[in-house]
């Protein structure tokens, strides 16, 4: 036994001295850090100053890949390094070529649905490059706003440090520009006028910086037109996103992990285990249960192209329907509902003449040097039960004079950020149960991987009121534009305004109104210039200052955030849909 334990322990050590005998270390190149710094001009374009720095030991050139560009365009590339050469242009760039046909050249390589820029290494060592091109059209026009959407980094090998700034001579905050980032571990920020996206720790070779921008109002003159709206674009982004931080790598080595620590180290907790799996199935029939199938077809509409223009109200001109089944469908973003949905009931009610917009003296809602506020008229409570809630918080933001003014809105849903929260939650909770009332959602039994799983079938009803809200939306983007135009009751101008205001585009049509039918603001309750104005900016007051209170809190509950609701959301997953950086690097 001795005799066959040290022949073992004689291998065992053979083989780890053969191990680091024979395989000596190699060095690598690396890249240390890139600082890309992108300027936009009045016009939409922009300039771009990228400084790369590495430590090089191997290959022969420096590359940065650019595909699915759409109709932006690259040009003016050119390249320096640490000892202030700048670098020659080549026409027409071969990735073949020696050390030295490249030592001090750099060109544009074209690929398959885009370029590559690439340069020569020209000396190995602790190298520093300086990259500038410009990119034409970076700006893009949606239907229903300008946005930026573009993969800005995404190499081939990882990056001990980066930093992205986005800036023009326009500031950037969160009162003109809407900000998220995706493909690594990090923040998005507004920083002294500039939107800057930085990593935590660098990036991994698989990580990546995309960055999604939606201006508030047209601040570039543009020529780069979509016939997408942002909300396309953003679902399109957020497709991708993990639903929660755990990769499935995670998980597969958790699992066990936690099985020996809790179960072998600790028999007691054998007695949860056998509970667990006691409970096991029932606990899989609830979970069955509440999964909604939207059938064969899904969630997926068709496209803007082959939707038909849709000139009633669907949903029975229910709101909150109109909100589950636009959220679920993914026809307006929730993002986009949860601001702007209680500008729509405050049009609503004020069409029902349960509140005025009226000029105040005490009022804080400067338009057009006149301050308004928000007068509650009649006591008595919506039927609706989210409507009803909704009632009351406003009430009570009002305060003894039933009189609701900017300044104490905004600090009581900021106060109460919590309530409002749990407010916008419960919408697609509460309605769902209605549908279910109603037979437009039902339990069934349906064979999936070769199981019979319970769940909630929605009606293909649901589906064709999706349908319909698509078509509406379209009609009214597009409403200036159709030849035939019919004459509509000012009535439904006013719902036309309500649906519009809950998807987001209310300003946009006011204007067509306005032109086409100059008789409406003599007509109607909504006078464009005052109430209209006035809703929106209570849903965008509610809306920021929850969100305001949630990042105070962030930041005094956790010691690590540097800032206070100055920022946006990063994601370490999605937005993969987006052109921009594809593969670069040193090779």
């Amino acid at each position: 036994m001795k005799n066959k334990r040290r022949i073992k322990n004689s291998i065992f050590f053979f083989f780890v001295f053969s191990f680091f005998f024979f395989c000596k270390p190699v060095s690598a190149s690396t890249i240390n850090n890139i600082n890309m710094d992108v300027f936009l001009d009045q016009k939409g374009n922009a300039s771009v100053i990228e400084t790369w720095k590495a430590s090089l030991y191997d290959g022969t050139e420096g590359y940065r890949g650019y595909t699915k560009l759409g109709n932006a365009r690259i040009k003016n590339f050119s390249v320096s390094d640490d000892t202030g050469r700048v670098y020659d242009s080549v026409l027409d760039w071969d990735t073949s070529a020696s050390f030295e046909e490249k030592k001090y050249k750099s060109g544009i390589h074209e690929i398959t649905d885009g370029v590559e820029l690439c340069f020569g290494i020209s000396n190995y060592g602790n190298r520093t490059y300086t990259l500038k091109y410009e990119i034409e059209n970076f700006v893009v026009q949606y239907r229903d706003s300008q946005g930026i959407y573009l993969n800005f980094l995404d190499l081939k090998q990882a990056v001990g440090q980066a930093k992205i700034t986005i800036h023009s001579d326009t500031s950037f905050s969160s009162k003109n520009a809407k900000i998220w980032s995706f493909g690594y571990d990090g923040r998005v920020e507004f920083e002294n006028g500039s939107i800057v996206l930085y990593p935590t720790n660098g990036l991994k070779k698989s990580q990546y910086m995309v960055g999604l921008i939606q201006f508030q109002e047209n601040l570039f003159q543009t020529t780069n037109q979509s016939d997408q709206s942002f909300d396309d674009i953003y679902q399109s982004a957020f497709e991708s996103v993990d639903d929660n931080n755990f990769s499935i790598f995670s998980v597969i080595f958790m699992i066990p992990l936690l099985l020996f620590v809790f179960i072998i180290c600790n028999p007691l907790a054998w007695v949860a285990f056998i509970v667990i799996l006691f409970n096991l199935k029932k606990m899989k029939r609830v979970v069955a249960s509440s999964y909604l199938d939207f059938g064969p077809l899904g969630r997926k509409l068709p496209n803007d192209s082959e939707i038909n223009y849709f000139r009633d109200i669907p949903c029975q001109k229910d709101l909150w329907k109109a909100y589950w089944v636009s959220y679920q469908y993914d026809i307006v973003s929730n993002i986009t509902l949860n601001r702007n949905i209680i500008g729509a009931i405050l049009l609503k009610w004020i069409k029902n003449g349960m509140i005025e917009v009226t000029p105040t003296k005490k009022g804080l809602f400067n338009i057009k040097d006149n301050d308004y506020a928000v007068h509650f008229k009649i006591e008595k409570e919506p039927e609706n039960e989210i409507e009803k809630e909704l009632y009351h918080m406003l009430l009570s933001a009002a305060g003894m004079n039933k009189i609701l003014e900017a300044k104490e809105f905004a600090k009581w849903s900021r106060k109460n950020y919590k309530k409002v929260n749990s407010w916008f939650q419960s919408i697609t909770m509460i309605e769902q149960e209605i549908l279910e009332k109603e037979g437009l959602i039902h339990n069934t039994t349906i064979m999936k991987d070769g199981k019979n799983r319970k769940v909630k079938l929605v009606s293909d009803k649901v589906r064709e009121e999706a349908i319909h809200l698509k078509g509406l939306k379209k009609f009214l983007l597009d409403f200036s534009m159709i030849a035939e135009r019919e004459y509509f009751e000012v009535t439904i101008w006013e719902e036309y305004l309500i649906f519009a205001q809950l998807m987001g585009i209310a300003e946009k049509i006011e204007e067509q109104f306005s032109k086409l039918y100059p008789k409406f603001k003599t007509q109607t309750k909504f006078d464009p210039t005052t109430i209209t104005v006035v809703a929106r900016s209570m849903s965008d007051i509610c809306y920021d200052n929850v969100i305001e209170g949630e990042k105070i809190a962030s930041s005094h509950s956790s010691s690590s955030s540097s800032s206070s609701g100055s920022g946006g959301s990063s994601f370490s997953s999605g937005g993969r849909s987006a052109g921009g950086s594809s593969g670069g690097g040193f090779r």
